[in-house]
């Protein structure tokens, strides 16, 4: 494929050390996030809300941790000191939830991990954009999540590999804190400073800057919608679907190596063999047009597990099938998002731009695990419903991108036009 050589000929090895990085801290963090609420509410006991309350609680720090990380990378601190704070927060997160055994502990534990996510992923997608060309870029966050998706299918596997071995808890958050204490050496050892003109702009202006784009406010409304669908796939569908399996195998064991199979195959394994070939067969189109693709094909792989709870005979197909049109939907829309993003922002102020817009994370987060963790605690009947809700939302979503393109369109009608008229 002719983007391969285009990668290893990067003027930069940065890339690639930061697809080390991205590889290790998500391992680290979907094994957290994927088995945080399996764990607490299926073996230590607590309702699907709290432990919803719990994971949103981190989203709401997340938002914190955007703006401080967008803030650090764009000033005198650079994108490398913000990675070691990101770094050194997991850490801590980790050892803070191999004590947890209530909602407390469990809240304070996701803020910690809300604090890192933030000041780790404005700073690393920063670097990346500072050392690749705007050709190269949606080609460059391609492997960064296809290293995300390895490392979520590394973390779930592991987990579950964790858990047969020991059947303790507590060493799921210990092989946590390790991959995060190798990250932090990866950073300190490879990962060089990309940030060069800390003199040129106040940070602190630069956010009322980006907070004025319209463009970019557009963006991260309809980003809402997208990472909250993140959401529900990684913390209330694994739930809702071992739920159903329990109907009808009554071993939650059983259930749960089930379905964090279907999950490492499916959804994340699907995505590492698919990510790449997507990314090149899409990217001659408009990248707003590639979002609105995403988007069908969230809405169809919610109606199929929607599907699944019409028929058991057909059940684990259709899980399957949800499974993979969602892992689809999903390494379609993270590569060209922040490539968008990258677009919008000028040179000094690609933290700020991505601080602001990754607060779409932060929300979604916060919306789908609640919202999600609420439907599941509910009869049978609402849950079960709630994923069609769901579905259906898909199509305000993909008029919004409708009406984004519309409006880029007319504002690079009247760019150009005025260049016309300054050079008549």
């Amino acid at each position: 494929m002719t983007y391969l050589p285009s990668f290893v000929q990067l003027s930069s090895r940065q890339v690639w050390f930061q697809a080390i990085g991205r590889l290790l801290y998500q391992t680290g963090y979907g094994l957290i996030q994927f088995y945080i609420p399996l764990i607490f509410v299926k073996q230590i006991g607590l309702s699907a809300t709290a432990v919803g309350i719990g994971i949103g609680s981190g989203s709401l720090a997340g938002i914190v941790g955007h703006f401080l990380g967008g803030y650090l990378a764009d000033s005198q601190y650079g994108r490398k000191k913000t990675l070691l704070v990101s770094a050194i927060l997991s850490i801590f997160a980790a050892f803070v939830l191999v004590l947890t055994h209530n909602l407390a502990l469990l809240v304070i534990a996701n803020l910690i991990m809300g604090l890192s996510a933030g000041c780790y992923w404005t700073a690393a997608d920063a670097a990346v954009i500072d050392v690749t060309t705007s050709e190269q870029r949606h080609h460059a966050f391609a492997v960064l999540v296809l290293a995300d998706s390895i490392g979520n299918g590394l973390g779930v596997f592991g987990g579950g590999l964790l858990l047969t071995l020991f059947h303790r808890i507590a060493a799921l958050f210990v092989f946590s804190g390790i991959l995060f204490l190798i990250f932090l050496v990866l950073i300190q050892l490879a990962i060089v400073e990309t940030r060069h003109d800390v003199h040129e702009t106040n940070t602190l202006q630069g956010f009322a800057i980006a907070l004025k784009d319209q463009a970019l406010r557009l963006f991260v409304v309809v980003n809402v919608l997208f990472t909250t669908y993140v959401a529900l796939v990684s913390s209330t569908l694994p739930l809702y679907f071992t739920s159903l399996l329990l109907n009808t195998t009554q071993n939650t064991a059983s259930s749960l190596t089930s379905v964090a199979n279907l999950f490492t195959w499916c959804y994340v394994g699907l995505g590492v063999v698919l990510q790449l070939p997507l990314v090149q067969i899409l990217g001659s189109l408009m990248k707003i047009k590639v979002l609105m693709i995403s988007m069908l094909l969230w809405g169809m792989g919610f109606f199929l597990v929607w599907a699944t709870g019409i028929d058991s005979s057909i059940q684990f197909t259709l899980m399957v099938a949800a499974f993979s049109v969602l892992s689809i939907a999903s390494i379609i829309y993270k590569p060209f998002a922040p490539a968008i993003v990258a677009e919008l922002a000028p040179n000094s102020l690609r933290g700020v731009y991505l601080a602001i817009s990754y607060q779409c994370w932060s929300v979604g987060y916060f919306i789908g695990p609640i919202v999600g963790g609420w439907a599941m605690d509910q009869p049978q009947n609402i849950a079960h419903h709630s994923w069609l809700v769901v579905s259906l939302s898909t199509l305000g979503g993909i008029l919004a991108l409708y009406v984004l393109a519309h409006r880029k369109a007319a504002n690079e009608s009247v760019v150009v036009e005025e260049s016309i008229t300054i050079a008549q």
